[in-house]
């Protein structure tokens, strides 16, 4: 059985991702996008002095979105559609809007859908959003909670702001992963960057302890399928244009995500209340009836602004998905 590379992060302080909308800090984005990810490594190779090749780095590998796991158990997102799963002792039309509902399914169930198979399981195995395995030890890898805050002007005669604050917490023995087809020495400076970002911190209220982690390397098993007949999204993916014809859209079960928000991570502190410009990209758990290699691209967002300190905002729509095996279900 085929394997990859995963990054783990461990012992997550709260987390902040911000939606991009204006108000940022009341709700969190629910994912922690491929996007985001690379972005975030490459501006850290960027501040290390590196920064007149970051499209060079972007188009050397391929980096999921990040996904929950719990203790030794990994998660991988539900696939867009329908799947082939049934409850036991549950009539059809009472289940499947559950299974709509679905976010996560436990990577051994995930495996046996990827391959065509039907999978049984009893209805103690759905819990909220997330599909189990049987007889699962499983606590929800991590929970919502909005916390009140006050923005405390330094002029004087200013009345103090309150504002909402939506924090995302961890349990001790979860985190987030994410999978890359990069190998040996871009591997190796991966994981290194991931230990930089792990203790500059992720998302918002960094200079708090906000989005810190710890990392860790593993490898996974993946399906083994020799008669695959789509492909399934594991990051967000930007297509190049001769790619469109491949997907199929019509037969495609797909979903977009608009992605744009605030230069944030600008080394420039000035640039960084600009908005970025807005793209749609394919989101995680998109299905395409194509065997065909996929590519995607590269684009710069940054906004049309008369600065010379103006710099390139790369954004990565290249995409990391997986063989599947697709039957009417």
């Amino acid at each position: 059985m085929p394997t990859c590379n995963i990054i783990k992060m461990k012992h997550l302080t709260p987390l902040h991702i911000s939606t991009g909308k204006e108000n940022q800090y009341d709700f969190a984005a629910n994912a922690l996008h491929s996007d985001t990810l690379s972005a975030a490594l490459a501006s850290l190779r960027a501040q290390q002095g590196r920064a007149d090749d970051v499209a060079t780095f972007l188009n050397a590998f391929t980096i999921s979105s990040a996904f929950p796991f719990f203790e030794t158990t990994c998660f991988l997102p539900k696939l867009q559609g329908k799947i082939n799963v049934k409850v036991v002792g549950r009539e059809e039309q009472t289940f499947q809007k559950q299974l709509k509902r679905l976010r996560y399914i436990a990577l051994p169930l995930w495996r046996q859908l990827a391959q065509g198979q039907e999978v049984t399981v009893e209805a103690t195995q759905l819990i909220d959003d997330y599909l189990l395995e049987a007889n699962a030890d499983f606590v929800k890898p991590y929970r919502s909670q909005v916390v009140q805050r006050v923005n405390v002007p330094r002029a004087d005669n200013t009345n103090a702001n309150p504002f909402f604050f939506n924090w995302t917490y961890f349990h001790e023995k979860a985190g987030l992963y994410c999978m890359t087809d990069a190998q040996d020495e871009q591997f190796d400076e991966l994981l290194s960057l991931f230990k930089l970002l792990g203790e500059t911190g992720l998302g918002a209220d960094r200079n708090n302890g906000g989005g810190m982690f710890e990392v860790e390397s593993d490898r996974i098993e993946l399906p083994d399928i020799e008669d695959n007949n789509h492909c399934a999204l594991l990051s967000l993916y930007l297509p190049l244009e001769e790619e469109l014809a491949l997907l199929n859209l019509q037969s495609a079960r797909y979903e977009l995500i608009l992605r744009g928000g605030f230069m944030a991570g600008s080394s420039e502190e000035s640039l960084r209340h600009l908005r970025k410009r807005s793209i749609y990209m394919f989101n995680v758990g998109s299905v395409f009836p194509t065997t065909e290699p996929l590519t995607g691209k590269i684009v710069d967002l940054a906004p049309a602004w008369n600065d010379e300190r103006m710099h390139p905002v790369y954004r990565s729509g290249r995409p990391f998905y997986l063989p599947v095996k697709i039957n009417d279900v």
